[in-house]
């Protein structure tokens, strides 16, 4: 079986995808941004299946395109999660960067690192996820843990403690 198809196939309903999360992008910003590309991504494989059904389109196929699609989707969609709010290491390289070949001091990355609300700005996109809430001056975790916060907490004992980052 020749990969052109699938790829071409997959590379068409990506760039579907990403043209439709444009535009809703352009229209107005969702509230829940990582929920709206999984279900763009999600409403578009399944008229993609739809089709492919109708066409006759073979088992085997679907399947690839499925695999394929499904993850270069999600590394996006894990990529743009890295990037759509304040992202500590890209502002820290880009604040480097802007010091050209000069460099920057250590009390330089300290005094930056200081001003940078990286926490507050984290905290935010949580409670703008709906991940976690405020409550009596607390913060606490909305509902059950999902089975994504479940499989990252498994995988973390799993692959033992970190100490430091994430």
């Amino acid at each position: 079986m020749p990969a052109t198809p699938i790829f071409l196939t997959t590379l068409i309903l990506f760039a579907a995808t990403m043209s439709v999360h444009v535009a809703i992008w352009k229209v107005r910003l969702p509230r829940h941004q990582t929920r709206a590309l999984l279900i763009i991504c999600a409403v578009a494989f399944s008229l993609w299946l739809a089709v492919s059904l109708e066409r006759h389109v073979t088992a085997l196929i679907v399947l690839h395109v499925a695999l394929y699609y499904w993850s270069i989707s999600l590394c996006y969609i894990i990529t743009y999660s890295a990037i759509e709010g304040d992202s500590p290491t890209l502002t820290l390289m880009r604040f480097v960067a802007d010091s050209g070949a000069q460099g920057r001091t250590q009390e330089d990355i300290k005094r930056f690192m200081d001003e940078r609300p990286f926490i507050g700005a984290r905290l935010a996109a949580l409670i703008n996820s709906d991940l976690i809430r405020e409550e009596n001056g607390r913060y606490v975790i909305t509902g059950s843990e999902s089975f994504a916060f479940r499989l990252i907490l498994g995988f973390r004992r799993l692959y033992g403690s970190v100490p430091k980052g994430g």
